[in-house]
Order: C-alpha cells, then structure tokens, then sequence
C-alpha cells in the first residue's frame, strides 16, 4: 500500500521540544517552506521537517548538536520516497528505497556511512533482482542476480572490490550454464559453457530426415 505524508500531522504552531527554539522559513507567498529547532548554540537541534510546494511533508528527520541523527524519511508528491537512518552525521542502519506505487524497490545497508551488510534490489511484485554483499563500502562477499521466480541465475563472489573466486551462471532449472574463475577481477580460467540437462536433446539432420 502506498504511504502518503500526512498534511494533518503538519506542526503550525506547536511548541518547541524543551530547551530549543523553533525557527520557520517561508516563501514569499507566506508558505511554509521548513521547520527547524535551534539549541543554545544555535545548532539545528531535535525535529526537522521540510515542505512541498503543496504544503505536504516532503523530509522529516532528527538533528542532535547540528548533525542529522535518527530516522529520517524523504516523500515524492505525496508518496513515501526513501526511509533511512542517520547516527551523528552519517548513515547508520538500513536506507530503503520504494518506487511511486509505494512497493520496496531496493534496501542499503550502511554502518558508519559505508555501505556494510546485504544490498538487495527487488522487482514490482516483490522478487529479488540483485543482492550484494558489502565490506567496509566496497563489494566483498557473493553477489547473486536472480530469474524471476526467484532462483539465482549468476552468483559471483567478490573480494576487496573485485571479482575473486568462481563465478557461475545457471540454466534456469538450477543447472550450471557457464563457469569462470576469476583472481582479483581478472578471468583465468574460462568463460566455460554447459548444456541444459533439462533442455530437449538435440537431434542430427541426419537423425530428423530419418524421423529418429
């Protein structure tokens, strides 16, 4: 189902969090543009909400000593856009991404503002496209891509960025299709093709004219 930002939840005139003082920023037109709270040293600090021209939420996040920190969602006319989570400054947790329909298109993993942990892609009815493991931001581990019904079609496994190790594509019944060994991004051995055991036998010219 698809989240909208919601306009009735739109802080006007509520009080500040304790301690902070709540700063607005409008257009000409007198439109609320933003909402930000300042603590005594004058850094953004607690609560702050960003608006679309039609007055719908578009960025909600959480600020602590002028660093984002927290949850933080960004909207798209309307629809829920990216979710994400910061921990001073960075990008800490799981950042997910849906499409206008509001599905789960895709989930980043970050630790410390590197990408760390399982990065997935997924088509409209929810299927894995693409996962990729990830080490300290960069490609270490098995990244596999995926036939629509969910059966992985390549797998190859990665290390310090680069392909390292034997990558292998399946038939889409699950039997090997082709093989390559790869050392530090570079292929040594192969490409190696497969037949598809399930595929029907081939059958000679010869074998066909005389109906065998």
């Amino acid at each position: 189902m698809t989240q909208l930002s919601d306009p009735a939840a739109l802080p006007n005139d509520e009080a500040p969090p304790p301690g902070l003082t709540r700063v607005e920023t409008r257009a000409e037109d007198g439109r609320l543009l933003s909402v930000a709270h300042l603590n005594a040293d004058g850094a953004m600090d607690g609560p702050f909400i960003a608006y679309a021209a039609d007055g719908r939420v578009q960025m909600r996040m959480g600020y602590r000593a002028g660093q984002p920190d927290g949850p933080a969602t960004i909207y798209r006319d309307g629809r829920l856009q990216t979710e994400l989570t910061y921990a001073a400054g960075q990008l800490d947790g799981a950042l997910r991404g849906y499409d206008l329909a509001g599905r789960l298109a895709s989930v980043v993993r970050y630790v410390q503002g590197r990408k760390h942990g399982l990065t997935e892609c997924f088509s409209p009815d929810g299927a894995p496209l693409v996962s990729m493991a990830y080490e300290n931001d960069r490609q270490h581990g098995p990244t596999t891509e995926y036939f629509p019904d969910g059966t992985p079609r390549r797998r190859t496994p990665y290390k310090d960025g680069l392909a390292d190790g034997e990558s292998l594509e399946f038939h889409p019944g699950g039997a090997p299709a082709e093989r390559t060994l790869f050392r530090a991004g570079v292929a040594v051995e192969g490409p190696t093709r497969f037949e598809d055991p399930a595929a029907p036998a081939k059958t000679s010219l010869l074998g066909r004219l005389l109906g065998k």
